[in-house]
């Protein structure tokens, strides 16, 4: 495993509990970490501003940030001890390429074109979370289970969507990134 993911790693051991910042999971299996962080980085484009919707303890941004320094992660978090973690994460990882934004999501300027959220909400709901700083056309990527592609037609019916990645992950779940388009 890569030095800075490890320390991610043991970041999360060390405030985890006190502060609820993921599932036991992510701690449990650090391969499945890793994994889905690389499919994560298989959608995005080179030099890509990315918003992390509810960040909480800095999943997927704080890793993507690790394995694709080329990369603008923009983390949104709005409970306030969660977004003190990932200040204090950022800074103890030395992410010059992270900003962590206490708040709610609309509360940012956009647009953002390029969007990963990890447990947040089904797809339709994500994209009506970041529908009003969204640049278009707009790529949501989120780890998604077995309904993924009723989501994936519930968006579409939303707005004019069409599924582009789907990478289903050895350790569970499935990488599923959807463009789009302005309505």
């Amino acid at each position: 495993m890569e030095p800075g993911l490890a320390r991610y790693l043991e970041l999360l051991r060390a405030y985890g509990r006190v502060l609820d910042l993921s599932s036991p999971r992510v701690l449990e299996d650090p391969g499945a970490l890793v994994e889905a962080v690389r499919a994560y980085a298989e959608v995005l484009p080179p030099g890509a501003t990315v918003l992390d919707l509810g960040s909480g303890g800095g999943w997927p941004g704080l890793p993507l940030a690790l394995l694709r320094p080329d990369l603008t992660l923009h983390l949104v978090e709005r409970r306030r001890k969660r977004a003190a973690f990932l200040e204090l994460a950022r800074g103890r990882l030395g992410l010059a390429n992270v900003r962590v934004l206490p708040g709610d999501v609309r509360e940012l300027k956009g647009p953002y074109r390029y969007v990963v959220a990890q447990a947040v909400a089904p797809l339709p709901e994500l994209f009506r979370l970041v529908q009003p700083v969204a640049g278009f056309p707009l790529v949501l990527a989120s780890v998604r289970g077995p309904g993924w592609r009723e989501e994936a037609a519930a968006l579409a019916e939303r707005a004019p969507a069409e599924v582009f990645h789907v990478k289903p992950l050895a350790r569970g779940g499935t990488l599923v990134a959807v463009r789009v388009e302005e309505a």
